[in-house]
């Protein structure tokens, strides 16, 4: 690990905390990661807001086409670097990952697709809580030039990264605003779903046809921003929606 580089990292530790919006704090992630020579990344939790089926996306600067196509289809279920994430707890580059043979049929699609938008290399650095891999940071780029060491520099700005991010999401949410958006009948089909009824079990509940119930659960998965009915219900539990 290079003085200059555990230099830049632990100046950029100690400078995000300094951020008060996520814009600001995110433009300042990717000019540090630019200074390693990172072509793009995109920081991610698996926890509260997001889990290991819908990760929420804190920062990010992968082409927006790219990253719709990953929520939208579900990749992080076959995704090999999170595959390999949820098995060790350090730092490790994207070819050490995409080398495994036993990679999924659907894995190695994924790879196939993520190379129609980016050369597909890098470095993954995974962020474990007391209940396992809670989070990510994944860094697209050439790591001809990226040593061990580096990785672990990596790891140290990354976590305080993530941590702030966190803290900065915790501040913006408007729980009073987040409950007048959704309708009684929104809140109560969510209530429903958080307690693992399906459409047509919330449908026979409240009295109403499937069509309805899913037409309700639509509705507030698209106002609480959420990318499928699992993460609405994971945002209506972290603002206090449902119980």
């Amino acid at each position: 690990m290079s003085s200059d580089r555990l230099a830049k990292a632990l100046e950029f530790a100690d400078a995000i905390s300094n951020f008060q919006t996520m814009g600001e704090a995110s433009d300042e992630l990717d000019e540090f990661v630019r200074a390693f020579g990172f072509e793009c990344f995109v920081l991610a939790t698996f926890t509260g807001l997001g889990s290991l089926k819908a990760p929420y996306v804190l920062a990010n600067s992968w082409s927006r086409e790219w990253t719709e196509k990953y929520l939208r289809e579900a990749f992080i279920l076959d995704d090999p670097l999170v595959a390999k994430a949820g098995r060790v707890s350090i730092p490790f580059f994207y070819r050490d990952a995409l080398d495994n043979p036993a990679i999924s049929d659907r894995g190695r699609k994924i790879v196939e697709e993520a190379r129609k938008y980016f050369p597909v290399d890098g470095a993954f650095v995974p962020f474990y809580g007391p209940y396992g891999l809670e989070g990510c940071m994944s860094l697209g780029g050439d790591t001809a030039h990226i040593s061990d060491g580096d990785l672990k520099a990596l790891h140290v700005a990354g976590l305080y990264a993530y941590r702030h991010f966190l803290v900065l999401l915790q501040n913006g949410i408007d729980r009073s605003e987040a409950g007048n958006v959704l309708t009684k009948r929104e809140t109560e089909c969510l209530k429903w779903s958080a307690a693992g009824k399906t459409s047509t079990d919330i449908a026979e509940v409240l009295g109403i046809s499937r069509h309805t119930a899913d037409w309700y659960l639509k509705e507030a998965t698209r106002k609480l921003g959420a990318s499928n009915r699992t993460h609405a219900v994971a945002i209506a539990f972290r603002l206090g929606l449902v119980a």
